[in-house]
């Protein structure tokens, strides 16, 4: 079966026909994994300092990284969870549950995981091997992990990397800005020192012994079976290029997303949408930010976009959760949970000088990864997370000891004292 052929770059430059080559020289180490991308296994390439491509903070790794710490084995049981988590929404190809458990996740990584996912039934016998990281409560995670393919019967061995984080409010989630994919594809801006940390962590003796031990496994499982060497070298190998072909054509642009935008995601299964009539007519109360549809879908047409607070007229509900409206003379539909028939209380800003806020329009880089909730409160919907070096824009401080910020094309609140 022949790979299509492919533009040379992107328009943001994304090199198709570089990864393409280097796939098909190095097709027989894939072990499957995660990421087809970074080849998981043992490859210069992506490893050591030549890892993401650039060598930017690396040329002093030498000597000093390889009589660190010893690897702990499956010693977090957190961590543990959060993996077998991630791999089980991967399998699936269900990139809406991974982003509870890895942030960010672009729209092209998203994309290459629904690809990969279609040839996947599942990860069996993972492990995780954990170091400390470069911050407090931050790991470096080496994960071992048997992929088995549709329709063959041999599990192929695979080894990837993960950087896991500790929120503000103390759990675990997988810093995605250090994935295979952003490390070779450099989509998101990286912080040196975490990258340096990587560089220095994939030359110490035990990470290389672990990777050396699994390539074996790997080599020894791909020869005992050549329907396993034919998933690899062809089915994976044409899906690899198809998708790469689609993100060539239609380029490489990270489009934002609305609070409302990330949590209404599809996933594949099929569900029954039966509406419920009001005996009467209620009003409503946007939460926050929040999409006006045609349908009763997150795929449904746009109709209007409404701040919060906006008072709206509700006629009816779903059985999967959607409220029809009446808007404009219009027949419409938001998402039930971001709504509620309780008028939103006024805010007042900031006047307390004990826990003074910050001035409105202040573009604060921050110092820590923090949490963006839907409203104050810790127990507030999170909407994401912001990460170290990235840049939030004060609407409002209020004496609660929240701020209102604009980050990343959306509007929520974090803890006012994260941002001082």
């Amino acid at each position: 079966m022949k790979s299509p052929e492919l533009n040379d770059k992107t328009p943001q430059g994304f090199s198709i026909d570089k990864i393409l080559e280097f796939v098909k020289k190095n097709i027989r180490y894939i072990a499957g994994g995660a990421l087809l991308l970074a080849l998981i296994l043992v490859l210069a390439n992506f490893t050591g300092s030549n890892s993401g491509g650039s060598g930017e903070g690396t040329e002093a790794v030498g000597e000093a990284g390889l009589a660190a710490e010893k690897y702990q084995v499956d010693a977090i049981p957190e961590l543990n969870e959060l993996i077998q988590n991630y791999y089980s929404a991967y399998a699936a190809g269900k990139t809406k549950k991974i982003r509870n458990y890895a942030s960010p996740v672009t729209k092209n990584e998203r994309s290459f995981i629904k690809m990969f996912s279609e040839n996947v039934d599942g990860y069996e016998n993972i492990k995780c091997y954990t170091k400390e990281g470069l911050e407090k409560g931050s790991y470096l995670v080496s994960v071992y992990l048997e992929i088995k393919f549709k329709d063959v019967d041999t599990l192929a061995p695979g080894l990837d990397f993960f950087y896991v984080s500790t929120d503000e409010d103390g759990g675990l989630y997988i810093n995605n800005l250090y994935s295979q994919f952003n490390l070779q594809n450099k989509e998101k801006e990286l912080d040196n020192e975490i990258k340096t940390r990587i560089d220095r962590f994939e030359q110490e003796e035990d990470v290389v012994k672990l990777r050396e031990d699994v390539q074996k496994k790997y080599e020894d499982a791909l020869a005992s079976d050549e329907k396993l060497r034919t998933m690899i070298d062809i089915t994976i190998a044409d899906a690899y290029a198809a998708w790469a072909k689609e993100i060539a054509e239609a380029g490489n642009g990270e489009e934002p997303e609305t609070e409302t935008q990330q949590q209404e995601e599809p996933e594949t299964e099929t569900q029954t949408n039966t509406e419920q009539p009001l005996d009467e007519s209620e009003i409503v109360y946007a939460l926050d930010t929040l999409n006006i549809r045609a349908s009763a879908s997150a795929d449904g047409q746009l109709v209007d976009t409404v701040p919060a607070g906006t008072a709206l007229t509700r006629t009816g509900t779903t059985s999967d959760g959607w409220s029809r409206l009446e808007y404009n003379g219009q027949e419409v539909y938001v998402k039930s949970e971001f709504v509620s028939t309780e008028a939103p209380a006024k805010q007042e800003p900031q006047e307390n000088n004990d826990a003074p806020g910050v001035a409105e329009g202040t573009k604060i880089t921050l110092s820590n990864t923090v949490n963006v909730r839907a409203s104050m409160g810790e127990d507030a919907q999170k909407i994401g997370t912001a990460f170290t070096g990235e840049t939030v824009t004060v609407i409002m401080s209020y004496a609660e000891g929240w701020t209102k910020v604009e980050w990343n094309g959306q509007t929520g609140f974090v803890k006012t004292e994260f941002l001082k």
